[in-house]
């Protein structure tokens, strides 16, 4: 083989690699930034069944292959900087793959009270909220933020003990003033306000068992199709 079809050739693979390497960096990529809903608990592979990987699936299976979905979810987080642990963690990551849409699920676990004492800090909710939003804004001011309220406990999901009963009957009202909050930091922030806490009121079917609070397979799948379907409608995938 002579070196001329070996600079040939040369040249040729340094093509096909500057097309992968542009093709995947002109991707849109999305950051799904949560608590545990997002992250996926209480299913037996987060990976391909939390509601990231449901998006990410049902955008590629209806040929939008230009997005990139990313999973940020952390268990127990709050947006908060008070609680421990919060999503604000995830800034250092969101600045290596810079998002051009960020999808922001929170408020469950900002309803607890004591051990915790997340919400006797709830007055920081909007000033926190929104210095995230401009931390994220600083990495790509461009960004597209799709803020959703927290998703509704059903108390009427199948074996709730009496304790988790009580505890959700105290969290449950707080939900839905966050969900006011949070559609007013959308409004102010210039973002999109994604309704989750209706679609899950009494939808117990799609609450995982003894919980009341994550969702199941289901329960997930359903919600990475709202999540599809609100980002069609608004034309933010197109």
């Amino acid at each position: 083989m002579g070196k001329a079809f070996q600079y040939l050739l040369l040249f040729i693979n340094c093509l096909v690699s500057f097309h992968e390497t542009t093709a995947q960096d002109t991707k849109i990529q999305i950051a799904c930034i949560g608590n545990s809903i997002t992250f996926g608990a209480r299913v037996q592979n987060p990976s391909s069944e939390s509601y990231p990987s449901v998006l990410r699936t049902l955008l590629q299976s209806g040929g939008y292959s230009g997005y990139d979905v990313r999973n940020f979810g952390i268990g127990g987080a709050t947006v908060i900087r008070f609680g421990t642990p919060n999503i604000w963690k995830t800034v250092d990551s969101l600045k290596v793959y810079r998002p051009n849409v960020v999808i922001i699920e929170v408020g469950t676990n900002e309803t607890v009270s004591a051990p915790r004492y997340n919400w006797e800090h709830i007055g920081d909710f909007e000033k926190d909220y929104s210095a995230y939003i401009k931390a994220i804004k600083e990495i790509n001011p461009d960004c597209t933020f799709i803020l959703s309220s927290p998703l509704d406990m059903v108390i009427s999901t199948a074996g709730l003990s009496p304790e988790r009963i009580n505890d959700l009957t105290l969290r449950r009202p707080r939900i839905w003033e966050l969900r006011k909050r949070i559609r007013k930091i959308a409004k102010a922030e210039g973002g999109y306000f994604l309704d989750l806490t209706k679609p899950f009121e009494s939808r117990s079917n799609l609450m995982t068992t003894s919980d009341g609070v994550h969702p199941n397979k289901d329960g997930y799948s359903y919600l990475g199709k709202l999540v599809f379907d609100f980002m069609l409608k608004k034309g933010i995938v197109q």
